[in-house]
């Protein structure tokens, strides 16, 4: 008698969907940030510190996804949210750069 042999699920698909959901967020508060920067330039702020404004709605969300146990889901929201920081950081540390040495 053969058996039939035991699949584990893949979290792949939940991990992406994961990681585009932070970047279509963050492109969304990106984009209503430019809108309202019209109004008052204090709004380009968000703009700039992108990585520490996505813990207002990745939290909550990272919270929702461990309660509704789907691994794959959080594992992706982490790693999205860890390059959009990085990315932020990095593009921190060229702008701080540039202004601590002065434009020549």
């Amino acid at each position: 008698m053969l058996k039939t042999p035991i699949l584990k699920k893949s979290h792949i698909g939940d991990a992406i969907a994961g990681i585009v959901t932070v970047f279509g967020i963050d492109i969304l508060v990106i984009f209503i940030a430019l809108l309202l920067n019209t109004f008052s330039p204090i709004f380009m702020s968000v703009v700039f510190a992108i990585g520490a404004f996505q813990l207002i709605y990745i939290l909550p969300l990272l919270s929702w996804s461990i309660k509704r146990r789907v691994k794959g889901f959080s594992k992706g929201l982490l790693l999205g949210a860890m390059a959009i920081a990085t990315v932020n950081f990095g593009c921190f540390l060229v702008t701080f750069r540039f202004f601590s040495t002065g434009a020549r």
